[in-house]
């Protein structure tokens, strides 16, 4: 089952690039798609694609084309390590490969704009005929699970997303997450559905490029994990000049409740929506939304569910999602991507909840993320949260040989954190281990990188 994201007319806006702004219609951007598709050649069969992609044109354009010709494409960070790329071209032995031309000087292939398109040997094991995307859920460490999303899986969630931000053809969002991560492809998927025109870039949005092309293609929305939002503030963008601007989210993990209601006022000073969701990979990306009217009255919660889904908990408080966009399952190898529906649109999500009683959804921590300290239960996003909230700045917390490692983004809060801890936690205070580090590690998808922090806390222990 095909789904095609192409919904605007031929002469409409579906793409704006650039410096100066250029306008890619979304007729050109299907004659792009079939040009691009005509480079693979004859389809025999269900293909497999490795796509390095970052926010651009030719990325887009072969993200598309593979759902435009029913083939299955996994969308892997331009910047992923060789020995990662290896292990998954080893594992999954794709069809065809699209990467940097810089890149790619060693392998032969089709040169394309600046990428180039490798072909691989063929693989006769079969794919899913429902089978449309693989995406990663581990940023740029390169490991073999993937998410398995069919094309219902796709449709459902951009419609659902659509829905409840009533979006439309007018809208003009602008990039501001990679296309390989769920949420940012979430962005692109739910606005081409629409008919909107994507403001497409790879700058950061801390660059100038990002704003004058924010101005110049007079966008209405921005999206954000919690670093985005860090950033947002830092660079005050309730000051900016955005008469465009009516629309942000934010999604990727637990914005603090400092940043919630700071952005929450901004927002209803300037005449912005501004809401705050939750998903997940294995949901295509969106689970829950919070309304902005109750954002005040239900700061910190994530809401309920979106159109179509259903919120419910099980066992021991674990939230679970029943909806059309949940995948497929798991894969780790080529032989996974014959099997069908393994979750029948069930997600058991590893996170604990609580339902209030106007029916909205609140997380309270993660079931792997449970350590024991002297026998003692202890939820390590409970102690990040509550640290973050009473200090002020970033924590992270981490399981360390019956102990709490906790680790500060300001070494001046240190004395402070234990003395938090000690009054709270009941725990005895050689059970408490306080550092500090400059820079926390971020995955590309600007989530807390836990393993690589432990690497580097190794690092600065045996230093």
């Amino acid at each position: 089952m095909s789904f095609c994201l192409l919904a605007g007319g031929a002469d409409a806006p579906a793409l704006l690039v650039g410096n100066p702004l250029q306008t890619i219609t979304y007729g050109a951007l299907g004659a792009a798609c079939d040009a691009f598709n005509a480079m693979l050649g004859r389809r025999e069969r269900k293909r497999l694609g490795f796509l390095l992609c970052r926010n651009d044109v030719p990325s887009l354009t072969a993200y598309l084309a593979s759902l435009r010709a029913d083939d299955c494409a996994a969308l892997l960070p331009e910047n992923l390590p060789d020995a990662a790329l290896d292990g998954l071209l080893k594992r999954y032995q794709p069809d065809w490969l699209l990467g940097p031309t810089a890149r790619m000087q060693d392998r032969e292939g089709l040169d394309w704009h600046d990428k180039r398109l490798i072909f691989l040997p063929r693989d006769e094991r079969p794919i899913h005929p429902e089978l449309a995307l693989l995406l990663s859920t581990s940023g740029t460490t390169g490991s073999p699970r993937m998410v398995r999303l069919s094309y219902a899986n796709l449709a459902a969630n951009a419609v659902s997303i659509a829905e409840y931000l009533e979006l439309n053809s007018s809208e003009r969002p602008i990039t501001t997450l990679p296309m390989h991560y769920s949420y940012g492809l979430s962005v692109i998927n739910s606005h081409l559905h629409v008919g909107a025109a994507l403001l497409l870039t790879d700058e950061a949005v801390t660059t100038r490029p990002f704003w004058d092309l924010f101005r110049e293609g007079g966008a209405t929305s921005l999206a954000g994990v919690p670093f985005t939002w860090q950033m947002l503030a830092r660079l005050r963008i309730e000051r900016m000049a955005l008469p465009t601007l009516r629309t942000l989210t934010q999604a990727g993990g637990r914005l603090s409740s400092e940043l919630t209601e700071h952005f929450r006022q901004v927002a209803e000073a300037q005449g912005w929506r501004f809401f705050v969701m939750y998903g997940q990979t294995e949901a295509t990306a969106r689970i829950a939304y919070l309304p902005p009217e109750l954002l005040a009255s239900k700061l910190g919660a994530i809401g309920k569910a979106i159109p179509g889904g259903a919120l419910s908990l099980g066992d021991e408080g674990e939230l679970v999602y029943r909806g059309a966009n949940v995948m497929l399952g798991y894969a780790e190898s080529r032989d996974d991507l014959a099997t069908g529906d393994t979750l029948s649109g069930v997600l058991h999500t590893g996170d604990l909840a609580h339902c209030d009683e106007d029916g909205i959804f609140w997380l309270t921590g993660r079931i792997k993320r449970i350590a024991k300290v002297f026998g003692n239960r202890v939820n390590l996003d409970e102690v990040e949260t509550l640290l973050g909230n009473q200090l002020g700045c970033a924590v992270a917390v981490l399981d360390e040989d019956d102990a709490l490692r906790v680790v500060l983004a300001d070494s001046r809060q240190e004395a402070a954190a234990l003395e938090v801890l000690r009054s709270t936690l009941g725990v005895h205070p050689s059970g408490l281990r306080v550092c500090s580090l400059s820079e926390f590690p971020l995955t590309s998808s600007g989530k807390l990188d836990y393993p690589v922090l432990r690497l580097r806390l190794k690092a600065q222990s045996n230093g």
